[in-house]
């Protein structure tokens, strides 16, 4: 009996099992990595000019993580798109990755045919569903296992991404950083289990300290913009509550004056900072500042700090607190982290109006 199954709060919140999903994506990233290098792959353009990225959701923000992680080492740049049309630079020097978990994402699939017919080479990454069936046609699909939420499926999504990259030989190995990623998850998952209390389990205490509050998540390098938004989709899905994400520098030439709000406004709000380990000492400053002049009002802040030496482990060791702190927060809240109605019920309208 596993640790999770003892845990009465979790049996009484989380029924689907969300939590233990959670604390198996050091498997799952290993899994999907080992997928994505045995998959038969469709040939890329002779010279690749750029590669897209096309999903939704919990299937895009491995898109979004896959261009923070290669931004310094390889230089095609990675365009992330979130809706029905790729861009007009897609054509036959394009990789495009389609990213659907569940393989019926109305936008995705769309998406998808416009980027064949203009000619680009495209990889299928899915579970099955419309995606997987039109991809097993033509032999350019990574059929992942199905069964789960897409935003608890990013082991199977981005891995194998960056699998097939390597493999056309576009990044450079990468099998040391994935290895290590591994490592410093499977440790954060051991200090995270719902067996360990507060103040032990950082992941717990955290989503205790965020109750009742609106989190605003700020990244603090555009590096970790990413990762931020992650925290910001997973508080929404699982925790069922509003978020907010920002980043450094940015914020300073905008939202930082925001934060002069009315005090019953800010105070409903609770920041966290996203820290990679890695800033350079004039971000460093910046970030103080403005911890000390504009988030005074605030209900709270809260510091995360990457763990890590490699760029993929310090930043998946980030979203993996993110994913954590927000099932924390719905059991916190009494809401079952898995279900996610209102998505449901739109996607089921849209179904029907058609």
């Amino acid at each position: 009996m596993s640790t999770h199954d003892r845990s009465p709060q979790s049996r009484a919140y989380d029924p689907s099992g969300m939590l233990q999903i959670a604390l198996g994506l050091p498997l799952q990233i290993r899994e999907g990595w080992a997928i994505g290098r045995a998959a038969p792959l469709p040939h890329p353009p002779d010279s690749p000019a750029n590669i897209v990225v096309c999903g939704m959701g919990g299937s895009a923000i491995g898109g979004d993580l896959l261009s923070a992680y290669l931004a310094p080492r390889i230089s095609l740049p990675i365009v992330v798109v979130r809706g029905y049309e790729v861009p007009a630079f897609v054509g036959p020097h394009s990789i495009v990755i389609a990213s659907s978990y569940s393989g019926n994402t109305e936008e995705t699939l769309a998406a998808t045919a416009s980027a064949e017919r203009a000619g680009a080479a495209v990889l299928k990454i899915t579970s099955g569903g419309r995606l997987g069936e039109a991809a097993a046609r033509t032999g350019n699909v990574i059929l992942v296992p199905g069964g789960l939420s897409p935003r608890a499926a990013l082991g199977y999504l981005m891995p194998p991404a960056l699998a097939a990259l390597e493999r056309w030989g576009l990044t450079g190995p990468c099998q040391e950083e994935v290895a290590e990623a591994v490592t410093v998850l499977e440790g954060i998952a051991a200090e995270a289990a719902p067996a360990i209390p507060a103040p032990e389990n950082k992941a717990r205490l955290l989503g205790d300290e965020l109750l009742g509050r609106v989190p605003a998540v700020f990244a603090a390098s555009p590096g970790l913009e990413a990762v931020a938004r992650r925290w910001k989709g997973q508080f929404n899905e699982n925790s069922k509550t509003l978020a907010t994400w920002n980043m450094f520098p940015e914020l300073n030439h905008n939202e930082t004056v925001g934060w002069g709000a009315p005090p019953e406004i800010a105070s409903l709000f609770s920041v966290v900072l996203l820290l990679d380990g890695t800033e350079p000492a004039h971000l460093l400053r910046r970030i103080r500042m403005t911890r000390d002049l504009a988030f005074r009002g605030a209900g709270g802040v809260y510091e995360v700090r990457a763990r890590g030496t490699g760029r993929l482990a310090r930043l998946l060791s980030l979203v993996f607190w993110g994913d954590l702190v927000s099932i924390y927060l719905a059991y916190r809240r009494g809401v079952d982290p898995t279900p996610v109605e209102t998505i449901d019920a739109i996607k089921e309208g849209l179904s029907r109006a058609e």
